[in-house]
């Protein structure tokens, strides 16, 4: 992973509610609990962008990347600036139920349920077909994202918080 990681300009830490969108050889990572983040790459721009969500939607309606609806509309508005629409590759991560007291609440879906349920109907509105995604469960994510390659490579952290490489989906 190191090696991979030096193949970059640099490397940059995606914090909640934050979004990246560049066509910058940039090495992005980003950890996902409940949150969502979803990546946009066009090859043929050698353009990227990424975003990390933490609710589904904003009720006051202020444009704040900390929800998911925004976040999506930003960074594909900013990738069609770019001109990277004919071959944008969207993948989806996150939205695990991390925490404890939320495992038997019935039938009422998590934050992180709810967080994928709407990036899938925002993306499907904006007639983005999902090409990779690893959503649900029980355990956090560490994400590296290439704005270089678009490649992202996902870690799945144990509940011991010890991680292990899951695999690259492409």
């Amino acid at each position: 992973m190191r090696d991979i990681i030096a193949e970059h300009s640099r490397e940059v830490f995606l914090k909640p509610g934050e979004i990246i969108v560049s066509q910058n050889p940039i090495m992005v990572n980003t950890i996902l609990g409940s949150c969502v983040a979803v990546t946009m790459y066009s090859p043929g721009r050698k353009a990227g962008a990424i975003c990390h969500a933490m609710h589904p939607s904003d009720p006051k309606q202020e444009r704040n990347f900390h929800y998911v609806e925004t976040a999506i509309r930003n960074i594909y508005d900013r990738m069609i600036e770019y001109g990277g629409m004919a071959d944008l590759v969207v993948k989806l991560f996150g939205g695990a139920q991390v925490l404890e007291f939320g495992l038997n609440a019935g039938s009422a879906k998590t934050i992180g349920e709810q967080n994928i349920t709407q990036a899938k109907r925002v993306l499907e509105e904006l007639g983005l077909p999902i090409a990779g995604t690893d959503v649900g469960g029980n355990r956090g994510r560490k994400l590296f994202f290439s704005i270089k390659t678009g490649d992202v490579y996902v870690r799945r952290l144990r509940l011991s918080k010890n991680m292990y490489l899951q695999g690259m989906l492409q």
